[in-house]
């Protein structure tokens, strides 16, 4: 920008990047004192290099300060540091980050990490999958025990550091046992809990637990992985990670339990969806009007509070032996 602004202001006087050499100047040509004299290529008013005005008066060729936050002629990037590996290197050069999310030039894949043995390597290069099987498991041992998820059709053996299953939450992989792997929901304040895999309902143990969640990636591609849904109790609100509640959930092929975050809606609010309720509460719709109601089990009233009855749900909802219901 200030080499443009020099040009324009002695445009009468040729100037021009690479006009570089002023020719023939007189003895009476002063360079430094911002007047432009017979022979000089530019005059800026000072004898520094570097600013596209030579200490001689000669105009330089253009040179754009790298790290100065400004993009300029000939600089692909500036970040406002001379700091590489950031994705503007020291050069203003546009640089790939691996382990960004994003699948950048010079990158085979980015998985948003800069682990190993997860199908992207930490230099984002496609690593071979391990020959592991999630159901049954097999293809692991050693300090790699546990077949996971690597990727869209890809497993990978990992280490196991905590032995986490359907009712524990977990941070990282790891805290999952031989199995689990570690998911969550949409929601990024929510923590995240261990789930089983699974290749039908007969792997999924415990009353109401079913082979029904199909895992998507972090950009919601199916990654063609299946988990059972939590065994947990709707009436009395066990089986599941700390902060999550049980609900009882209707389906064609069979009814099932599982485990959601859910609000802080009172009976008798309305809502939306059953994740809107307390723990212990479903959403159901009446006369039009939506609201929060309590499970109960269908001819026990003595599940509801003093004068309500217990009633069947439009869709019946019936796990092992027991029909669940809601109070009104």
């Amino acid at each position: 920008m200030m080499l443009k602004s020099l040009c324009l202001a002695a445009a009468l006087a040729g100037c021009g990047f690479g006009d570089n050499h002023a020719v023939g100047r007189t003895a009476t040509a002063v360079c430094g004192d911002n007047v432009v004299d017979p022979g000089e290529g530019c005059d800026d008013g000072n004898t520094d290099d570097g600013d596209g005005c030579s200490e001689t008066c000669e105009v330089e060729v253009a040179n754009p300060m790298c790290g100065n936050g400004t993009r300029e002629t000939g600089e692909a990037c500036d970040d406002g540091n001379a700091t590489s590996g950031d994705g503007c290197s020291a050069t203003c050069v546009v640089e790939s980050v691996c382990g960004n999310g994003q699948r950048e030039t010079g990158e085979a894949c980015d998985d948003g990490n800069l682990g190993s043995g997860d199908g992207c390597s930490p230099t984002c290069d496609v690593e071979s999958a391990a020959a592991c099987s999630l159901v049954p498991q097999s293809g692991c041992s050693g300090a790699t025990p546990a077949c996971d998820v690597g990727g869209i059709d890809v497993t990978s053996c990992r280490a196991v550091t905590s032995q986490g299953t359907s009712n524990n939450h977990c941070s990282v992989a790891t805290a999952c046992k031989s199995g689990y792997t570690c998911i969550g929901d949409d929601d990024l304040t929510h923590t995240a809990w261990c789930a089983r895999f699974c290749l039908a309902d007969g792997d999924c143990t415990g009353t109401g637990s079913r082979c029904v969640t199909g895992l998507v990636d972090e950009n919601s591609d199916p990654l063609n992985v299946t988990v059972c849904s939590n065994a947990c109790n709707p009436i009395t609100q066990s089986g599941c990670p700390t902060g999550m509640g049980c609900v009882a959930r209707h389906a064609t092929a069979g009814d099932y339990t599982d485990c959601i975050y859910q609000g802080t809606s009172l009976d008798g609010d309305t809502c939306v969806t059953r994740a809107d309720c307390l723990e212990g509460s479903t959403c159901v719709e009446s006369g039009g009007v939506s609201t929060c109601r309590s499970y109960c089990i269908v001819g026990d009233d003595s599940t509801c509070d003093v004068g309500e009855l217990c009633r069947s749900l439009s869709n019946d909802i019936t796990i092992g032996a027991v029909e669940y219901g809601i109070c009104r």
